[in-house]
C-alpha cells in the first residue's frame, strides 16, 4: 500500500508539473508533452484534469499514511507481544527452578545424604545418624518411617453376652 501510494503521489505531481510547464494559455490549449500533442482541451477540462490529479495525490498520500500508521501498530503490537514472552519465559524458568528444588528435595530429604535410610523392625534400637539427629534438648522424635500404630481394644461396659440394644 506504501508504493502503491508513492507511485500515486510521484506520478500525479509528476503530470501536474509537465502540464503547467508546458502551458501556453489561451481559450482552447493543446496538450504538449515530449514533442507529441495529446489532446486539445478547453479551460473547464482542464480545471477538471487538475481537480482529479489532485485527487489522485490526495489518495496516493493517505494511503502512505494509512500504510505508516498500520505499521506502526503492528509494531506496538509485537513489542507487546515479546514483552509478554520474556515474563512468560520468566515466570516459566522461576516454576521451573522451584519444581528442580522440589524433586531435589524429595529425592535428597537430608540435604547431602547419599546413604540409604533402611527402616529397623519394630521394637529395634535406633541408632541416630549424628547429621540427622535433632539437638538433645528437643527431645526424641519418632522414626521417620515407623511401623502404622497397632489397632487398641475398644473398651466398654457391656459385659460378654449382653446385647447393646437392651
Amino acid at each position: 500500500m506504501l508504493v502503491l501510494g508513492l507511485l500515486l503521489v510521484v506520478l500525479s505531481g509528476a503530470v501536474g508539473v509537465l502540464l503547467i510547464a508546458y502551458n501556453t494559455g489561451g481559450e482552447q490549449q493543446t496538450v504538449t508533452m515530449f514533442g507529441r500533442d495529446i489532446a486539445d482541451v478547453t479551460m473547464m477540462q482542464a480545471f477538471i484534469a487538475g481537480l482529479v490529479l489532485a485527487t489522485l495525490f490526495l489518495l496516493g498520500l493517505s494511503m502512505m499514511m494509512a500504510a505508516g500508521r498500520r505499521a506502526r501498530q503492528n509494531r506496538a503490537r509485537y513489542r507487546d507481544a515479546r514483552k509478554e514472552a520474556k515474563t512468560a519465559a520468566r515466570e516459566r524458568d522461576e516454576l521451573a527452578d522451584q519444581l528442580r528444588k522440589e524433586e531435589d528435595y524429595r529425592h535428597d530429604p537430608v540435604g547431602g545424604n547419599t546413604d540409604t535410610m533402611v527402616t529397623p523392625p519394630a521394637g529395634t534400637p535406633v541408632t541416630q545418624d549424628p547429621r540427622t539427629a535433632p539437638p538433645p534438648a528437643a527431645g526424641p522424635m519418632p522414626p521417620r518411617h515407623a511401623a502404622p500404630p497397632q489397632e487398641q481394644q475398644v473398651v466398654t461396659n457391656i459385659k460378654p453376652g449382653d446385647s447393646p440394644t437392651r
